[in-house]
């Protein structure tokens, strides 16, 4: 079937073949998606396999990442991918037939997914299968609004205890923050409140905003904005610059820690420079940058800067107090247009401006390239060597793994005492892939090496490799030198030897099952749907 809609599109020119490739798309995703599905039947019909249902890292997690690694994409992603797949397979077969015949989206069928979920009846399920089978041939193009509308109409039809009422828009209030991937080192924020939470809020952040003096640079909403930053503090620092500005000192510490990754020379300054105007721009070509880049904790009220012992604060420092964040993003002539960028533990770029920034008030921790130096002679890295592991690697290091190397495992490639404690057998791991690699390893599962660069070649069960680089490569390509060359002792145990996994109180199914059971009680509370 997918052969022939491609061999149809042979020819086809403007919409027509607009409208058959779109078809052939719906088609791929149709089979990709039911790839997914069969893999995780062949993961359960492996030899010990309902042993692992109450695994902490159960079979759907092992399958999640092999279809992550293959994709490119988030282990949270990858998920949610599988277990629409597997609700397509085993609850609308014949929703998942029109699918593969590209007569539908994968929009539309994870809508019918979701708004489905809550049926437990086998007729009522096999009857709104049907229904939606046939009401696809006929319907026309729908907003999201009416599509979800159309269909819990059906639902609704087989079953009316079964529609997501309960999805109100209190219920589905929430806050996502997105940090913007486009290296200008802004996040967007979107929340959804209760109003008179949103009235407190915002009273909120107008008593925080008056915290600093009328000689404060920023605008209105340039003072908002900072003062979500600041709720944690419980005071906008000010940037007026003034010495005797009792609202400009530095707020105090909380637990709240965000790591940056600057190089040595945007945070530094020319010692000679005048104080009355910006540093000019060196006319030779400019020095190679350090290879000490720094990691910097935002959270720390005490600021060691690397300035000489005595000095009054550098004109950087003031110089960066009286920019307001527009400013301080917009290019300008002089050495605050080429600073060397920065990176948020995690691998998000900030600007060398805005990393200058950050770092007023933070503690500042160099990082020390271990070079060919030997291994440590025990089992957990020194905080040295664990510090530059985490800034070399700046993530988990599994294929398409996202987590920030302050959230992870620092984890022995070859295992120790076979493999020592050096650079160039330890990586960031985070505990799903770790877990992953420990019970899902072996000569049949996933298995990994890594290079004196720090570059990790994973091999998947199928046989297939998956290359990963350190995230620091691009933007400080010092830390990736090549370490010390890793010689083993003796050969390693299997990688479960003496470990047990950690097991789940419930089952993945039996977790579902109560939370369907639990919104189905409170629409029979609720009364007939409409």
């Amino acid at each position: 079937m997918f052969d022939d809609l491609v061999d149809a599109t042979t020819g086809t020119r403007g919409a027509g073949a607009l409208s058959s490739w779109a078809r052939v798309e719906n088609a791929a995703c149709a089979h990709r998606v039911a790839t997914m599905a069969a893999m995780l039947d062949e993961a359960h019909a492996a030899s010990g396999s309902a042993d692992r249902d109450q695994w902490c890292l159960d079979n759907l997690d092992a399958v999640a990442a092999h279809i992550g690694a293959a994709q490119n994409i988030t282990p949270g992603t990858a998920t949610h991918q599988l277990l629409v797949a597997v609700a397509l397979h085993d609850r609308f077969p014949k929703v998942a037939a029109v699918f593969a015949e590209g007569l539908v989206t994968y929009a539309l069928v994870k809508t019918v997914v979701h708004r489905g979920a809550l049926l437990i009846d086998p007729d009522a399920l096999r009857a709104l299968d049907a229904l939606l089978a046939q009401a696809f041939g006929e319907w026309e193009p729908r907003s999201v609004d009416k599509t979800e509308k159309a269909i819990d109409f059906l639902v609704a039809q087989v079953d009316p205890h079964a529609l997501r009422r309960s999805e109100t828009k209190a219920r589905g209030r929430s806050v996502e923050v997105r940090i913007e991937e486009d290296g200008s080192g802004l996040a967007t924020v979107l929340a959804t409140l209760f109003a008179h939470d949103a009235k407190a809020f915002e009273a909120r952040l107008k008593n925080l905003a008056a915290t600093v003096c009328p000689a404060d640079p920023r605008t209105a909403d340039q003072l908002r904005a900072d003062a979500i930053g600041a709720i944690g503090t419980d005071r906008l620092a000010c940037l007026c610059g003034n010495d005797d500005c009792a609202a400009a000192q530095d707020p105090p510490a909380t637990d709240v820690v965000v790591y940056v990754i600057a190089s040595e020379e945007t945070l530094a300054e020319p010692k000679d420079a005048p104080e009355s105007e910006p540093p000019a721009p060196k006319p030779e070509t400019p020095a190679p940058p350090s290879d000490t880049p720094v990691e910097t904790d935002e959270s720390i009220a005490a600021a060691e800067r690397a300035a000489i012992d005595g000095e009054e604060p550098r004109l950087f420092d003031k110089l960066l107090r009286d920019l307001t964040l527009t400013e301080a993003m917009t290019p300008t002539p002089g050495r605050l247009a080429k600073l060397r960028p920065a990176a948020l533990m995690g691998g998000l770029f900030l600007p060398g401006a805005i990393a200058c920034r950050a770092a007023i008030g933070a503690t500042i921790t160099r990082i020390v390239h271990p070079g060919q130096a030997p291994p440590e002679n025990r089992y957990r890295p020194s905080k040295k060597l664990a510090d530059f592991i985490r800034c070399r690697d700046m993530t988990c290091r599994f294929p398409g793994c996202r987590r920030p190397a302050t959230q992870t495992d620092i984890d022995h490639t070859i295992p120790w005492p076979h493999g020592p404690t050096t650079a160039s057998n330890l990586k960031c791991v985070c505990r799903r892939h770790h877990l992953l690699k420990t019970f899902w390893g072996g000569e049949n599962g996933w298995r990994d090496t890594q290079l004196n660069d720090g570059t990790v070649i994973w091999t998947a069960p199928d046989g297939r490799e998956f290359v990963t680089t350190p995230g620091s490569r691009l933007l400080f390509p010092e830390l990736s030198r090549p370490t010390a060359t890793v010689t083993t002792t003796g050969r390693p145990p299997p990688h479960t030897a003496g470990l047990t996994m950690p097991r789940r109180k419930t089952t993945r199914a039996q977790d579902r099952a109560a939370r369907i059971a639990a919104e189905r009680s409170l629409n029979e509370d609720d009364g007939p749907g409409p």
